[in-house]
């Protein structure tokens, strides 16, 4: 009797020895979640990793090795370097049940680009440690880093000044005389323009329109023709120092740039407020170092788009065969262009 008890006890244990990793992953779930979708540099955000078993046998020895770029800089978390110059965060740690098991790791990305985060490597050992299970993991969520800020004070008076003082002024305290009438709102204008009395006459909110002299615009052109990489990524902070520059004063601005742009966008039309600004940010930070069309198409394109009266700030990586060209589109547009060397700003 006592060795018929023994035997199907040692049948039990050999059963669950070889369901305690079989198929283990079949029925454990993972997933990430990362609670920012675009962040600036050194700007800390949390990854959260889920993991869930939904087997009636628990996981006793689950090993979790975690991949992240070199750039992220993460808090709190055992890191070792991978061979591929990767951040490789490790933990083991069992599973109950139908148990869910959340970490969460706050990080901060220290560049600029668009970075992919979620892959994963497990492996499982059963009850003895005899046998071993792995699998990679691949569920990436995307997130995008804005170019550094930088301080403009060397190239503001000019850039002030070229806007037009009278201009600046304008916006920072608008002229009630100069509105000349209303329009539908389209989310791009800032909220201090909404008149609530023609929103509530026409149930529908309302803007004041004024007169293009009192509403300065400017188109901001990003030029990388000819640049090398530092002179490239040099432009993408000059125009986010400028349009934010820009959004500060409440002056409507639009976007053009010539830089290879993968699910992003190479022209933003005229706007202001939040969400405007930070459509432009998005597609800096995701601007590559390749070039989509040559100085020339890119002029054409603005030139497609011209009016109104504006103001237009050029932003070069490489002046070079710049002045045989600038005469004649000036000519075309009617108007000087402002023009920001980021070669010669970089070089300070």
């Amino acid at each position: 009797m006592i060795l018929l008890s023994l035997l199907l006890v040692c049948l039990f244990l050999w059963i669950l020895e070889n369901r305690s990793v079989e198929n283990c992953f079949k029925k454990l779930h993972y997933d990430l979640h990362i609670n920012k979708r675009c962040v600036n540099c050194d700007e800390v955000f949390s990854v959260s990793s889920v993991l869930e078993n939904d087997r009636f046998l628990p996981l006793l020895s689950l090993h979790l090795t975690e991949y992240y770029p070199k750039e992220t800089e993460i808090q709190d978390a055992y890191l070792k370097q991978s061979y591929g110059g990767e951040h490789v965060v490790e933990q083991s740690l069992y599973i109950m049940p139908h148990e869910r098991v959340t970490r969460t790791l706050q990080m901060s990305l220290n560049q600029r680009g668009v970075y992919r985060i979620g892959r994963m490597r497990m492996s499982a050992g059963d009850l003895l440690g005899l046998k071993e299970e792995v699998k990679t993991v691949e569920n990436r969520q995307e997130i995008v880093v804005y170019p550094r800020k930088t301080d403009i004070q060397f190239i503001e008076p000019s850039f002030g000044g070229y806007l037009g003082s009278v201009s600046v002024r304008r916006f920072i305290m608008p002229d009630p005389i100069q509105t000349i009438g209303f329009r539908e709102y389209t989310g791009r204008e800032p909220q201090k323009d909404i008149s609530w009395n023609q929103s509530l006459k026409r149930n529908a909110l309302m803007v004041k329109q004024y007169d293009y002299t009192a509403e300065q615009k400017a188109s901001v052109l990003v030029d990388i023709t000819d640049g090398d990489a530092d002179q490239i990524e040099r432009c993408y902070v000059l125009c986010r120092s400028i349009i934010e520059y820009l959004e500060n004063k409440h002056i409507v601005f639009g976007f053009y740039s010539n830089a290879m742009t993968p699910f992003g966008k190479t022209y933003i039309p005229d706007g202001t407020g939040r969400v405007h600004l930070e459509s432009v940010l998005e597609s800096l930070g995701r601007a590559t170092q390749g070039i989509s069309l040559s100085r020339e198409r890119l002029f054409m394109k603005v030139l497609s788009y011209s009016a109104e009266v504006r103001s237009y700030i050029l932003i070069c990586a490489n002046t070079n065969g710049l002045e045989s060209i600038l005469p004649m589109y000036e000519r075309k547009l009617q108007t000087k262009l402002f023009v920001v060397d980021a070669g010669k700003e970089g070089a300070e």
